[in-house]
């Protein structure tokens, strides 16, 4: 027989039973309808046989036959929840009823396995989440989505997950979504066109980052995560033991990694080791991103200022203290010859006596003065050959200006060295 005959003889099995059931002959609609063959019927008389199987199970044998009949005409249909829609609500109630089951039936009718749920939590917030899983197989019905829940949201919203060149199904949540403190749940869904399918749910979630974390009493298919309140971080990477580590003068304590939660914007920071090397950098990062900040301590030669101030000041005392001192011996001897000197014609001193005091009092303020200079001289020239000697150190760094002064200050009564280092 051919084909078109072997469907219009099937086409007429259906149609005596749709007369059956129409006059109120149950039983022999049932009859009618066992003698179609289990293969070979097309999907839409086996739906219409399964409905009127249906009609006629639900007066002769109730519920549980009714589903058992429509569930063939809900795999008939390709899984339709809303298959008896046209029907009567008993026969629309048994083949929700069946659906439900047949739906949750269909991936393991197929083979089909979804494990391996994989969630990259963000370490920072408005970072974009990446979302993996695995399928054994996707045929052309089935839809793999994540499903996103946010208590910073209303609702929820879905990803549909995509095969990938390495093989896992992928899917990227937009960094809008990931808001500071917000719990983010994600579930992996498997549909049809008419929507969710039911069943158990696949095994092996977990979550990658360190904020996420599997939901008490939820299934294995969902996980959840909080988002960071930190907004944006820096990265300092491993740091040596005893590291000190200080953002815009500040310091802090970097976590996992070396990394510091920081405000979006400009930062000026610094990295100091326990034998004195020292780094300083200023970076720029952008909200919900992670900056890597690559510092190389180095050991700085001491800044040779203060040897140099010392040196100098060493130089200027010295020479001035030694023009003094000069000079007071040539007020020394300036009274000498004055002293010499008498009237014409007698022995009377030619210079009054308050003349030679005042001369003396002028040579021994520079005499003082003098010394004074000289001993300060050679205090800076100890100070600067110290210092040119010094062995290099760490106290002098990059940005920290360093300062020193040096000076004298003389009186008639005395001479003192005023400084500050």
């Amino acid at each position: 027989m051919s084909r078109p005959a072997v469907a219009q003889d099937l086409a007429g099995v259906v149609a005596r039973a749709r007369e059956q059931v129409e006059n109120g002959a149950y039983a022999d609609a049932t009859k009618t309808l066992s003698g179609l063959p289990t293969t070979g019927v097309p999907d839409a008389l086996r739906v219409e046989a399964g409905l009127l199987e249906t009609t006629a199970a639900l007066v002769t044998a109730g519920p549980s036959a009714g589903e058992a009949a429509c569930a063939k005409a809900v795999v008939a249909s390709g899984y339709d929840p809303e298959v008896a829609r046209d029907q009567s609500p008993k026969v629309r109630a048994a083949c929700r009823a069946a659906a439900d089951k047949e739906r949750g039936q269909r991936l393991a009718r197929s083979q089909i396995t979804l494990s391996g749920l994989k969630v990259d939590a963000p370490a920072v917030a408005w970072q974009p989440v990446r979302i993996a899983a695995t399928a054994n197989q996707v045929p052309a019905w089935l839809r793999v989505a994540a499903r996103v829940t946010s208590s910073a949201l209303e609702g929820s919203f879905e990803l549909a997950m995509a095969p990938s060149l390495e093989g896992p199904l992928r899917a990227t949540m937009d960094a809008a979504w990931c808001r500071p403190g917000a719990k983010i749940t994600v579930e992996l869904v498997a549909q049809d066109r008419h929507g969710d399918l039911g069943g158990s749910p696949p095994p092996g979630a977990s979550p990658s980052g360190p904020a996420g974390s599997a939901p008490a009493g939820a299934p294995a298919s969902a996980v959840s995560f909080v988002v960071p309140a930190a907004e944006a971080m820096l990265a300092f990477g491993q740091l040596p033991a005893g590291a000190s580590v200080h953002v815009d003068g500040a310091p802090v304590k970097p976590g996992a990694g070396g990394r510091v939660p920081v405000a979006p914007g400009h930062h000026a920071v610094s990295l100091e080791l326990t034998d004195g090397a020292f780094a300083s950098a200023e970076v720029d990062v952008s909200r919900g991103a992670i900056s890597r900040v690559a510092l190389s301590p180095q050991r700085q030669a001491r800044s040779r200022t203060m040897a140099w101030i010392a040196t100098g000041t060493a130089v200027a005392l010295g020479s001035v203290g030694g023009v003094l001192l000069l000079t007071a011996d040539g007020r020394r001897r300036e009274i000498e010859e004055a002293s010499a000197r008498r009237e014409p014609g007698s022995s009377l001193p030619a210079v009054e006596y308050s003349q030679l005091q005042a001369i003396d009092d002028e040579r021994k303020t520079l005499t003082t003065v003098g010394f004074g200079l000289l001993i300060g001289g050679g205090v800076a020239a100890a100070a600067a050959v110290t210092l040119w000697l010094w062995p290099d150190g760490s106290s002098a760094r990059a940005g920290r200006p360093q300062t020193a002064t040096l000076g004298a200050q003389a009186s008639p009564g005395g001479f003192k060295l005023v400084g500050s280092f």
